[in-house]
């Protein structure tokens, strides 16, 4: 792994959480960068670091990623501490899923949920209060698509509840790891269970 793919890679994903249109994983992480531009860098050494440290593609992609969903997207900002929280959040995943949702559950339905009403959405405005884990909106968002219609709906005149579902909508991209159709059957258990009871 050279510096040029790690600044490829950090470019593409830059795009990616950035700008709403762009999905980095659709075209491969491929930009429009080159090595010239690369080699004019003054934090290329920056770049040389952090390939020689993550080796692996795959690895740099989850550096990068768990940086981005933190805020963090200046390259010299980034750091290790944002990658192990989401490899531990990751690895706990079904039980951090299952908390989440029964907060959730207990008081509101599924559809309630993945819908706008008054320009709110349950799932952001837990998100943004730091309530529920990002994985937990990205999965729901992964299963069911609901955040991109709602984008437009949201009361949000400062734009950070529409910062944050655009980042949970990009990050769903990241979650190949985790076993999607468990998490459905559990989803579909835990809301259907809520529904049979009353």
């Amino acid at each position: 792994m050279s510096g040029f793919e790690a600044y490829k890679i950090y470019s593409a994903l830059k795009l990616h959480y950035t700008q709403e249109n762009f999905d980095a994983y659709k075209y491969n992480f491929k930009t429009r960068v080159k090595p010239e531009s690369f080699e004019r860098l003054r934090f290329r050494y920056t770049f040389e670091k952090i390939a020689s440290r993550c080796k692996t593609r795959e690895n740099l992609i989850d550096f990068y990623t768990s940086n981005f969903i933190t805020g963090c997207n200046w390259v010299m900002d980034m750091n290790e501490k944002n990658l192990n929280d989401m490899k531990s959040r990751r690895e706990s995943f079904s039980y951090n899923f299952k908390t989440d949702i029964n907060k959730l559950s207990s008081s509101h339905g599924f559809n309630e949920l993945c819908s706008c009403a008054g320009g709110e959405n349950i799932l952001i405005n837990e998100l943004c209060k730091e309530n529920i884990k990002i994985e937990t909106v990205a999965m729901i968002d992964l299963l069911v698509n609901f955040i991109k219609p709602l984008l437009s709906e949201l009361n949000d005149p400062l734009g950070m509840k529409r910062d944050k579902a655009i980042l949970a909508m990009k990050y769903k991209n990241s979650l190949t790891d985790i076993n999607r159709k468990k998490i459905k059957d559990n989803l579909l258990l835990m809301f259907t269970k809520e529904e049979s009871m009353i």
